[in-house]
């Protein structure tokens, strides 16, 4: 992260040598000039995705701890500057970067609020999520609502990936990774509301479980903000969803895949990733006990008579175990699986709600619904624009 730290206190200094001095004054043209050597330096490895999230800067999908507490970040925040892309080509020239100073330094003298994006050739500065009128500047701005729509949770899925692969070489789990995709997704759903069961619904991931546990963070999180809880507390239930099936990383993958029925056998070796990822969870001395709690938990029932693992004293299991499991069984069936297509929106929710009061809990089903039928109009509210 050396050169995305470097660019940001090159971009930080650049603004505050604007504030003092005219533009001909030489300390703002050298400020200037670092920032673009900085940006040189940062663009040699991909283009620059970066997020402000009051006082949180995210590269791609990993915080940047060091600048935890930039003093800039929350103003960008606060005037609706959240995101900052920069494109590797066309590669950027000194007044591009003038004109992108200019832009984001306008825009922090102006009241708090979020506005339309700044695009310039490969630059974008604006919101997470914009309405751009032409077809050319959205597809140049690339926002997180069209990387969903068009692309996928690229990033998010890529992190993901990575995750499993250090879990399985028995190394821990980069809980930095875990802790950008959640608030990156968070964000996300904030920002797009009741966009977010349509968007799950636009998915073309290669990988089930890596795609899946992306899934049931969004439904999480999106079931937490229905209900009203905390973004604290949506965050921890983003972060156990998330890792929720982190236990069949030591399942074998011919019985993950297996397009026909399971044996006996090796029904039993998939229902062992509940206890296998909360040992995971537990045995690395990471201090989250909801996410192994949620990862023990998410396959038993509401009322205690069935699903995995057999309690030998039957409680009432965790209220965000109870919501992961409505997200997991909604988006199971929602997917195509080896040994299943995805099922109708309407079967899918139709069988949440035969499910709740039995196998899932009726006040999370209801929070589920009600965020199903706020996607719904305001799909038929796009429609209805279009028309």
């Amino acid at each position: 992260m050396k050169h995305e730290i470097a660019f940001l206190t090159a971009l930080g200094q650049a603004f505050s040598a604007q504030a003092l001095y005219s533009e001909e004054h030489p300390s703002q043209k050298a400020a200037l000039t670092r920032l673009h050597m900085a940006l040189r330096a940062v663009l040699q490895n991909g283009a620059l995705r970066l997020s402000f999230l009051e006082n949180e800067v995210i590269a791609g999908t990993r915080p940047i701890s060091e600048m935890r507490g930039w003093e800039w970040s929350p103003r960008l925040w606060a005037v609706g500057v959240q995101r900052l892309e920069i494109a590797v080509e066309p590669a950027p020239t000194l007044d591009d970067v003038s004109s992108m100073l200019l832009a984001i330094r306008q825009r922090l003298g102006q009241p708090a609020g979020t506005g339309s994006a700044w695009v310039h050739k490969g630059f974008r500065a604006g919101p997470l999520s914009v309405q751009v009128a032409d077809k050319a500047e959205r597809d140049l701005a690339n926002s997180v609502d069209d990387a969903l729509r068009h692309i996928g949770l690229g990033a998010e899925v890529d992190a993901v990936r990575y995750m499993h692969g250090e879990v399985e070489a028995g190394r821990d789990i980069p809980l930095a990774e875990v802790d950008g995709i959640v608030r990156a997704l968070a964000v996300t759903i904030r920002r797009e509301q009741g966009c977010l069961m349509p968007l799950l619904e636009i998915r073309s991931f290669d990988e089930y479980t890596t795609s899946h546990c992306c899934n049931v963070a969004m439904l999480s999180m999106g079931i937490g903000d229905q209900l009203g809880l905390s973004d604290a507390d949506t965050r921890a239930i983003g972060t156990a969803a998330l890792l929720h099936d982190i236990g069949k990383t030591r399942i074998p993958q011919d019985v993950l895949i297996k397009p026909g029925q399971l044996t006996d056998d090796e029904r039993r070796i998939i229902q062992a990733h509940a206890v296998e990822g909360a040992k995971i969870l537990t045995g690395r001395g990471l201090g989250n006990g909801l996410a192994a709690t949620v990862a023990y938990e998410h396959h038993i029932w509401f009322n205690g008579q069935g699903g995995y693992p057999k309690l030998r004293y039957p409680r009432e299991t965790h209220f965000a175990s109870r919501i992961v499991h409505v997200s997991d069984i909604y988006d199971a069936v929602s997917s195509k699986r080896p040994y299943h297509d995805p099922w109708p929106r309407d079967k899918a929710l139709e069988l949440i709600r035969k499910l709740a009061g039995v196998e899932l809990d009726p006040t999370v089903v209801t929070a589920f619904l009600s965020m199903a039928g706020s996607a719904t109009e305001h799909r038929q509210q796009l429609s209805d624009q279009a028309a």
